[in-house]
């Protein structure tokens, strides 16, 4: 959406094409896309779980547009050989990628736990990465590459008891935010672990991201336990309205080497938002967040994360911005 909104606002003429629609459920950042192009510029080739022949069919219609486009560029966000099963041709990855083509490929991956070395087979014109950890990954590839980041956008706080309020919320009470579906690498089961054992504290902890039916194996135990200072509100198109006002942003992300972080836009979005931060300093952010005044970063120790997040509400008068 981001790169949308900054192709858009300097004059490129943009065709969105939606290569799998995987749900029609969650769609909050999926309606602000279409909303920025016209009708007839937003196409979903197919959905999930269709049948192999007439998944490739349908997949194989991203050519006529490019035919009918006659596009400069085609931006891929996320590189074609992940999802070689049941996802992108080889059929198409073949006809995209031909020699003789007159556009020039971009790529964009999102994903950790890819092997570029590996399985990477159809080379791009250049690779435009989300972060530092991938210019590693690739490294070995002779093929232009570039981090762009999600921008750190500095925004002015608004009233704070004024906005709590207008949430519905206790201005009295300290309020600790997470953003992001429930799944076990965002690992929001820790932060339900944490409210537990700050029970008698004046803080209540909120939840905003969708709980989604295929992770429900995670999230229900941790929802069915939920402690009272716990509130779950669910996907929302007003997260700007929780970052604006609360008090400290905590992300507990873990994963593993095959599933993890790579640049997460939440953590950018609280730093906007001059909130202060608790996460884990993974190896992925490649020291990024090392050594920012509103930035502590959490342990494996629950009770001494707990410390630290009653000195980040509490002891803690102002919350500054770091660059």
């Amino acid at each position: 959406r981001k790169r949308l909104e900054t192709l858009l606002d300097q004059g490129c003429d943009v065709f969105v094409v939606e290569f799998t629609l995987y749900s029609d459920t969650f769609v909050v950042q999926r309606d602000k896309v279409k909303s920025l192009v016209p009708e007839d510029r937003f196409v979903t080739l197919g959905y999930l779980n269709e049948p192999e022949e007439k998944h490739i069919q349908n997949r194989m219609k991203l050519m006529d547009i490019i035919k009918s486009f006659n596009p400069d560029f085609v931006h891929l966000e996320e590189v074609p050989e992940k999802y070689a099963y049941g996802g992108f041709p080889k059929e198409l990855a073949e006809k995209l990628y031909s020699k003789d083509r007159k556009y020039k490929i971009f790529e964009t991956s999102h994903d950790s736990g890819f092997d570029p070395d590996v399985y990477k087979k159809y080379l791009p014109d250049k690779f435009l990465f989300i972060s530092k950890w991938h210019i590693e990954k690739y490294k070995n590839f002779d093929v232009p590459m570039e981090v762009i980041e999600y921008p750190i956008e500095i925004k002015d706080r608004p009233d704070r008891e004024e906005s709590l309020k207008a949430l519905g919320l206790d201005p009295s009470f300290k309020h600790v935010l997470n953003v992001g579906l429930f799944t076990p690498r965002k690992n929001q089961g820790e932060i339900f672990e944490y409210a537990k054992k700050l029970k008698n504290e004046k803080i209540q902890f909120h939840f905003v991201g969708n709980l989604a039916g295929n992770f429900e194996d995670y999230w229900k135990p941790i929802v069915d336990d939920k402690p009272d200072n716990c509130i779950i509100w669910g996907e929302r198109n007003d997260v700007e309205k929780f970052y604006q006002c609360m008090d400290l942003f905590v992300f507990t992300s873990r994963g593993h080497a095959t599933d993890r972080e790579t640049n997460p836009i939440v953590i950018k979005e609280a730093i906007s938002w001059g909130m202060g931060l608790a996460l884990r300093n993974l190896e992925v952010y490649m020291g990024a967040y090392d050594n920012k005044a509103n930035i502590s970063f959490l342990s494996d120790d629950i009770e001494e994360n707990c410390s630290l997040i009653k000195n980040a509400l509490f002891e803690k008068v102002v919350v500054t911005h770091t660059t």
